[in-house]
């Protein structure tokens, strides 16, 4: 069984991580601020298909947000900016997959 806090208090560190606000996270995801505050505190169950949007703007596996591998290595922003772009985000994004689909092809 998933437990919800242990995903929720992972989404935090990640987007804190991130330096990401929650309404920055909302609306680079199409929810709202409280959504993402809900999903935080592990009060309300994540669809897969978030989680792995999710996942991949923060740079982690969905199994490091289900508990399941806590070695997931760090992939930081090199830069801090107060306003990145939804194109931008959209980018760092894809990068971060990218990265971390390299990372698993070198791993198998």
């Amino acid at each position: 069984m998933i437990d919800m806090k242990v995903v929720g208090e992972r989404l935090r560190e990640a987007r804190l991580a991130m330096g990401y606000k929650q309404q920055k996270v909302a609306d680079f995801i199409g929810k709202t601020r409280e959504q993402i505050s809900y999903y935080e505190n592990g009060t309300r169950e994540i669809s897969l298909s978030l989680l792995t949007k999710l996942a991949n703007l923060y740079g982690k596996s969905i199994d490091y947000f289900l508990g399941i591998d806590t070695k997931e290595p760090e992939l930081q922003m090199a830069f801090r900016s107060d306003y990145v772009s939804k194109s931008d985000q959209e980018k760092i994004e894809w990068a971060i997959n990218f990265v971390n689909n390299l990372y698993e092809l070198k791993h198998l």
